[in-house]
């Protein structure tokens, strides 16, 4: 059980990076594959209050959504709306492109060592039932990601901005016919998915550490996460996570650390094949 939970917390990490996929993907039709790196800024604002001598938690919470709000909302206005227009992976190649411009920021300003952050909260042990050993930080994490899907899930469906969104991904020029700013949408959709990256940054660096690769394997593990959830699908993104994060980790129990990502990969491969289209696809609605 002490595995189980500790990969349902790591799962709950990629969960978070899939769900950001899902926000900027239902505001915008475009996957922000530099979500990862706003979650990445959260985790270095809140190594730079720890080594400033500290500053109060909810401050530092503060800065972090703001700072990456900020960031994904210059990314969507500059990066991202320019290329509307364009054809092909124009817009992936330029996200790659603000990946690794934020990437570069923090190597030129923290170095390429990763860095370590305490937990803000108690820090001792948990014995839970049966004997299963845990941390606070695992628990929270999850008990974060869980509550992440079940609003996003409330407020695609059940307020006018989801529908809003639901709307122009059925038929993006249907919706603004119909009066949707489909372009105020976008932004700050992004902007809104980069601000709660940038706020849980501060939680998942006590679980990882603060380093500018790990933006690139949280990136890649929550795409793998997306399409075995399915696109859209809040649900089914934390189901997948859930069972991703728990291969993860009873792969690098019995097998061997070195392992881990090879069941990763073999989990999602079977699981794909099994559901091609997602473990919970989303149905598709006419809105519009």
């Amino acid at each position: 059980m002490t595995d189980i939970i500790a990969g349902l917390a790591i799962g709950a990490i990629y969960a978070m990076v899939a769900l950001g996929y899902n926000v900027t993907y239902l505001a915008s039709g475009v996957l922000n594959f530099a979500h990862a790196n706003m979650m990445v800024v959260g985790m270095y604002v809140a190594y730079w209050a720890y080594s400033s001598g500290g500053l109060p938690t909810p401050l530092v919470f503060g800065i972090a959504f703001l700072l990456a709000g900020l960031a994904g909302l210059v990314e969507e206005r500059f990066a991202i709306q320019p290329l509307r227009r364009a054809t092909g992976s124009a817009e992936l190649v330029t996200m790659i492109g603000v990946a690794t411009v934020i990437t570069g920021i923090v190597e030129l300003s923290y170095g390429t060592d990763a860095l370590r952050v305490p937990f803000f909260g108690p820090d001792h042990t948990l014995v839970l039932a049966f004997g299963t050993r845990t941390q606070p930080v695992d628990l929270m994490i999850i008990a974060a990601a869980v509550l992440l899907a079940v609003l996003l899930q409330l407020g695609t469906r059940r307020t006018r901005i989801g529908l809003a969104a639901l709307a122009q991904i059925d038929d993006r020029e249907a919706a603004q016919l119909r009066g949707i700013n489909v372009g105020a949408l976008s932004m700050w959709g992004f902007a809104f998915a980069s601000a709660v990256g940038g706020l849980l940054g501060p939680l998942l660096v006590a679980k990882t550490f603060a380093a500018p690769s790990l933006a690139l394997v949280l990136a890649v593990k929550g795409f793998v996460v997306l399409v075995l959830g399915g696109v859209g699908s809040h649900r089914g993104v934390l189901l997948a996570a859930f069972a991703i994060g728990v291969a993860e980790a009873l792969g690098a129990r019995y097998i061997g650390p070195l392992y881990r990502d090879v069941v990763v990969f073999a989990v999602f491969a079977v699981t794909l094949l099994a559901f091609p289209q997602g473990l919970a696809r989303r149905q598709k609605v006419r809105l519009v």
